[in-house]
């Protein structure tokens, strides 16, 4: 018949590790793989997101970063501005409200909900709501879900 399956002391089944533990290591594992692989890619995002501790979260933004990184940013207005002392690129849905409303990355990484404006009303506006976050809330769920969803 074959040899029955034995739990060992450390929750293993023949090799493969059976417990919660292990399994929340692989899921952290792929989480930070798939946050290397974005930085690797866009060096600026590492520091956007260095503080956050929270792996769901800090892939979120990394998603939101790498997508808006992606967008041809040239076209928005006082791009040509952008600076640490001048204009920051604000995203005018933030993306803090994009994880805990559970929006898309790629909608709110998306050209329709950035801006640049003036770094001190970027740092002033933090991640709150305003009448233009909820006017660009409504254009961003008007876009069609991405293809891969």
């Amino acid at each position: 018949m074959g040899i029955p399956i034995k739990n060992n002391k450390n929750g293993r089944k023949n090799g493969k590790n059976t417990t919660k533990n292990g399994l929340h290591r692989k899921k952290t594992d792929k989480i930070r793989n798939l946050i290397r692989k974005i930085t690797k890619k866009y060096p600026k995002i590492k520091q956007k997101i260095k503080n956050i501790k929270d792996l769901d979260k800090k892939l979120y933004y990394a998603m939101v970063w790498e997508v808006t990184e992606q967008q041809p940013l040239y076209i928005l207005e006082n791009f040509d501005k952008r600076g640490w002392k001048n204009h920051h690129l604000d995203h005018i849905y933030p993306i803090s409200m994009g994880y805990k409303d559970k929006i898309p990355p790629e909608k709110v990484g998306n050209i329709k909900n950035l801006r640049f404006i003036h770094y001190t009303e970027n740092l002033d506006k933090g991640s709150k709501i305003t009448t233009e976050s909820k006017l660009a809330l409504k254009k961003i769920n008007k876009l069609k879900p991405p293809k891969n969803s």
